[in-house]
């Protein structure tokens, strides 16, 4: 069977199967739903088919609220739906009466409880890993089931001409309507639990058919929300929105969580589709998608009944393209405990946070990385897990960790203890790559790409006294005044509940503001930057600490404090 697809795949690109010349902006108009969570299990059946019948009525029926859609798509009638697509989890268990039955509702074909539209499949986590049994013999049975039937669907697409290119080892594919370019990543991006990684695929893919600027429709099953974000690697989040960063990304739809919401992730608004049937959040209910020329939105329509009545829900998103993906820098974003990241540095480099923090410990001359004292292991040196990936970086990237930076990367160590044994070991280990850290050179600074400075048990005896180096310190409130120059400490950082009891709720205290306000214009007076450690690791004081001038803002959670910076892409984004 694969190998009839991988022949069908090249003889699709070649004829160009599927192609659709694209429209002008202005004439574009297409509309689909999005559907996830189906989990089709054994007869009887009770109100698996009331989503079918209500996508059946949505032509003539379903409308945007005026109040939640991009213009020209507000208070419009559909008159018009393209396909329905499935974000993973159709099935519950891979059994014969349960294909059955869901073939009875979601293969195109007449009636009021069977689809009437074209329908593009996806497996979720359900699907490739069915709960057939606890063997993983019979799981794996289960799986290469479900499998051959999506490899029957798709091998038919595919010949047909419905869908323009197939990754055979992972199932995904993508398709056109009109200009609309659509992907279907199967449970996600980069998945390697059943398949080959189709990260290199969709690279091509979009290359192929959407350089052109036009728009790109992405679904998968797992999302970002709380509970999926632990399903996904980082590592292949990483590489997906790299690739994606290119494209002008329309919309990105998945499922799993059985509960609709927007998420954003790096600039991206994450529409997360509901499950088919009534739970704790009501009826089932599933997506509606339309772009309409620029104008994007997107909405939740929930049956009320068997008969496909329905009302139309939130969460909305209303969008206008092109996308724009903020390619900022963002100078004041601070990793804190970086290294407890599924990717040390490299996740905190694809948010584009422009400082990052290891704690250090010094055993048997070596440099290891960990918040507690660890046992060695060459996995997690210091070496190893920052300075290497960094230098390599910098030397692809022409001398800056980001092209186009205008000031160096940050790199704090926390030494977590015996501080001038081991800045003596960091000096050696180091030297190797002092052309890339800026320095002091008999008294004068330098600038490089990484400014390198000591915090926590800081060799405060020996590095002041040294007129050449490529290290600083970090500062304390406590040594403001005292005549320090930016050159030795270029940060001040302190810990926020030494110096304030208030937690967030309500406004500030006005002497507390006052207090902080003179604290970081001390800072700024002595040519220095200024980050609190040990505050609330909330939005809510990310964005005080910003609007108050504090230059190091740090995070536990990256997105989190992404968000706060990409104010753009929240701004669009309705509830």
């Amino acid at each position: 069977m694969r190998q009839q697809i991988i022949a069908l795949c090249v003889a699709a690109l070649a004829i160009g199967a599927g192609c659709t010349s694209p429209k002008e902006n202005d004439t574009r108009d297409v509309m689909v739903v999005v559907a996830g969570d189906l989990h089709f299990d054994l007869p009887p059946e009770t109100d698996q088919y009331y989503h079918v019948v209500t996508m059946n009525r949505l032509e003539g029926n379903f409308t945007f609220p005026t109040d939640s859609a991009a213009p020209g798509i507000a208070g419009e009638t559909v008159r018009k739906l393209d396909g329905v697509i499935i974000a993973g989890d159709m099935f519950d268990k891979a059994r014969p009466e349960i294909l059955a039955h869901y073939r009875s509702r979601y293969e195109m074909g007449p009636g009021e409880k069977t689809i009437h539209y074209p329908v593009y499949p996806g497996f979720g986590n359900h699907d490739i890993d069915p709960a057939v049994s606890d063997k993983g013999a019979d799981n794996l049975l289960g799986r290469a089931f479900s499998l051959h039937y999506l490899d029957s669907i798709l091998n038919d697409k595919l010949a047909k001409g419905e869908i323009l290119n197939l990754h055979p080892s992972s199932r995904s594919y993508s398709w056109n309507i009109q200009d609309v370019h659509f992907v279907q990543a199967q449970r996600f991006s980069g998945d390697t639990a059943y398949c080959e990684s189709n990260l290199d695929w969709l690279a091509d893919d979009l290359k192929r058919y959407a350089s052109e600027g036009n728009p790109v429709v992405y679904i998968q099953h797992y999302g970002v929300d709380p509970w999926a974000i632990k399903w996904w690697p980082q590592d292949a989040r990483n590489r997906l929105f790299d690739i994606l960063d290119n494209y002008n990304v329309a919309a990105f739809l998945v499922g799993h969580t059985h509960e609709p919401s927007l998420q954003h992730y790096r600039g991206y608004p994450i529409y997360q589709v509901n499950n088919a049937w009534p739970d704790e959040d009501g009826n089932g209910s599933f997506a509606v998608v339309r772009l309409k020329g620029d104008a994007v939105s997107v909405a939740s329509c929930r049956w009320t009944d068997d008969k496909g009545d329905f009302e139309v829900v939130g969460p909305y998103l209303s969008d206008t393209l092109p996308r724009i993906i903020d390619q900022s820098i963002h100078y004041n974003a601070f990793s804190h405990n970086d290294y407890w990241r599924e990717n040390p540095l490299e996740d905190a480099l694809a948010f584009r946070f422009n400082c990052v923090e290891a704690d250090l410990w010094l055993i048997d001359g070596e440099l290891y990385v960990s918040h507690e004292r660890p046992e060695p292991n060459p996995a997690i040196t210091f070496e190893n897990l920052y300075l290497k990936p960094l230098i390599a970086r910098i030397q692809a990237n022409g001398g800056k960790v980001y092209p186009g930076s205008d000031r160096p990367f940050y790199l704090m160590v926390d030494c977590k203890a015996q501080g001038e044994e081991m800045y003596k070991v960091l000096k050696k280990q180091m030297e190797p790559y002092k052309e890339y850290f800026c320095s002091v050179e008999n008294g004068e600074y330098k600038e490089g790409a990484v400014l390198f400075f000591l915090s926590g048990d800081r060799p405060a005896k020996s590095l002041p006294k040294e007129t050449s180096r490529f290290t600083f310190l970090d500062g304390q409130i406590k040594d403001l005044g005292k005549g320090i120059p930016a050159s030795l400490a270029p940060v001040v950082s302190d810990n926020y509940a030494d110096f304030f009891t208030w937690n967030g709720e309500g406004e500030m205290p006005e002497n507390q503001l006052n207090k902080m306000r003179e604290i970081i214009g001390k800072v700024h007076e002595e040519g220095k930057l200024f980050r609190w450690w040990g505050a609330p690791d909330t939005e809510a004081f990310k964005r005080f600490f910003i609007q108050e001038g504090v230059d190091l803002v740090g995070a536990d959670e990256l997105g989190g404090l992404y968000n706060v910076l990409d104010k753009h892409s929240l701004a669009k984004a309705k509830d």
